[in-house]
C-alpha cells in the first residue's frame, strides 16, 4: 500500500489519469496486495473479519482478468480513500521483526 501511495504522491486525479506509467505502477501494486491477501489463511481472515479480505482479493481478480477495461477512477479512489483505513487496520496485524541488539 505504501508503494502505491508513494507512486501517487503529488498527484491529483487529473494528473493520475493522464500518467499512464503511474497508473500501471499503481495497478501492479494493487495486484500484489490482492495476491498477498489471497495467501492469508482462511482461519486468520475469519479471526480478522474487520478487514475486507474478499474485496481486496476481488479487486485483484477484476484487475488481472479485466486488464483491458480497468476503471482508473476506482483505482484512484481505492488508493486515496480506502488504503489509509485499510493500512491502519492491517498494520497492527503484521509481526514486527525483532530488533538487533548491538
Amino acid at each position: 500500500m505504501e508503494q502505491a501511495q508513494s507512486f501517487m504522491q503529488g498527484y491529483d486525479a487529473k494528473a493520475f489519469h493522464g500518467d499512464e506509467r503511474t497508473r500501471w505502477a499503481v495497478y501492479s501494486q494493487i495486484i500484489v496486495i490482492g495476491e498477498a491477501a489471497g495467501r492469508i489463511s482462511r482461519e486468520f481472515q475469519a479471526q480478522h473479519s474487520e478487514i475486507p479480505w474478499s474485496d481486496i482479493i476481488g479487486m485483484r481478480h477484476r484487475l488481472v482478468h479485466g486488464y483491458d477495461k480497468v476503471r482508473w477512477d476506482r483505482v484512484w479512489d481505492a488508493v486515496v480513500n480506502d488504503f489509509p483505513m485499510l493500512k491502519a487496520a492491517i498494520e497492527p496485524l503484521i509481526p514486527q521483526e525483532p530488533r538487533q541488539q548491538t
